[in-house]
């Protein structure tokens, strides 16, 4: 009876120990200024109109929004925060992937301190094939 049970309980230790060893520590380590959170908008004429950061909690979103004719709806996607060191916890940077299916557009949004906070967005746009060229854009959003 006992080596039966031994075959049961053995398999599932090692499955829990894996799970331990391979989840993720400090997933929200990061925080953001609270001046990242809020509503952007882009002046006329870039890949994106605007864009809505979030926060719930100890994480964060992006909606994004391009000037399309009504305007296109990118969605919300989990903004991952970058700090500049392991040892700093609140970040300015920031990245989120939108899968579009005809491409795949990375959205990185930098906070700038100036007299009035602006963000900078730059989106890396990924071509799943059709022959166009991969591309990037560079925006500032107030």
């Amino acid at each position: 009876m006992n080596h039966v049970i031994g075959r049961i309980v053995r398999p599932l230790a090692a499955l829990a120990f894996a799970a331990l060893l391979f989840a993720p520590f400090g997933a929200h380590a990061q925080t953001a200024p609270a001046d990242m959170v809020g509503t952007w908008t882009a002046p006329p004429g870039g890949t994106i109109a605007g864009a809505v950061i979030a926060q719930v909690g100890s994480t964060y979103t992006i909606h994004v929004t391009a000037p399309c004719s009504p305007p296109c709806d990118w969605g919300t996607r989990p903004l991952t925060i970058y700090a500049p060191s392991v040892s700093i916890k609140v970040g300015k940077i920031g990245s989120a992937v939108f899968n579009q299916g005809f491409v795949t557009r990375t959205v990185i949004v930098t906070l700038q301190d100036a007299t009035a906070p602006f963000l900078s967005v730059q989106v890396l746009s990924k071509f799943n094939g059709g022959g166009r060229s991969n591309y990037a854009t560079t925006q500032t959003l107030h």
